[in-house]
């Protein structure tokens, strides 16, 4: 198996269809579907065909480019990461993350949103990423500042904020500096 990347405790990886199951599972849970609700799929055959996009996109290298996130110690899919375009941005990408349920409260979503963010940044030059939280996902919230993310502003009536409570943006320049010789 190729890795596009790892952590000290993860594996980054293009997703296989052998995924399918657990991602299905992975994106039923009840804190997925409380805090990214558009995230969840209808059925397997909806995952299946998810994973042929996310593969195609990665293999095509353009966004959304979504990974799989697996634990080094296991090799189980534990969760995924991805980033597309901001609308009307092309010079700007918005970063997801999540991890499952039963591996969260280690630290890997803080782990795995420090690579990703130097991922994104060396493998598609962005210099600037947001990060979205639905207002009331403090976990979350701790991942991005964590990650020095910094808040910018609160946004309503976003398509992915079903229940009205906001979503809290999050914005990190990243600049390269340039090293006199």
């Amino acid at each position: 198996m190729e890795y596009i990347f790892e952590t000290e405790h993860l594996r980054i990886r293009k997703f296989e269809m052998e995924d399918a199951q657990c991602l299905y599972e992975n994106h039923l849970e009840e804190e997925v579907k409380r805090w990214i609700p558009n995230e969840s799929y209808a059925d397997l055959e909806e995952t299946k065909g998810a994973i042929k996009f996310y593969v195609d996109c990665v293999n095509g290298r353009h966004l959304p480019y979504v990974l799989a996130v697996e634990l080094k110690e296991t090799g189980e899919l534990i969760g995924d990461t991805g980033v597309n375009e901001v609308e009307g941005n092309p010079d700007e990408v918005e970063i997801g993350y999540g991890i499952c349920k039963k591996y969260s409260g280690n630290g890997y979503a803080t782990e795995l949103l420090k690579a990703m963010t130097a991922f994104i940044k060396r493998t598609f030059g962005m210099n600037v990423l947001y990060g979205r939280v639905m207002r009331g996902n403090n976990a979350s919230v701790r991942v991005l500042e964590k990650n020095g993310y910094e808040f910018v502003k609160e946004e309503f009536g976003a398509e992915d904020d079903p229940y009205g409570n906001g979503m809290l943006i999050y914005k990190k320049l990243c600049i390269m500096q340039q090293v006199s010789l």
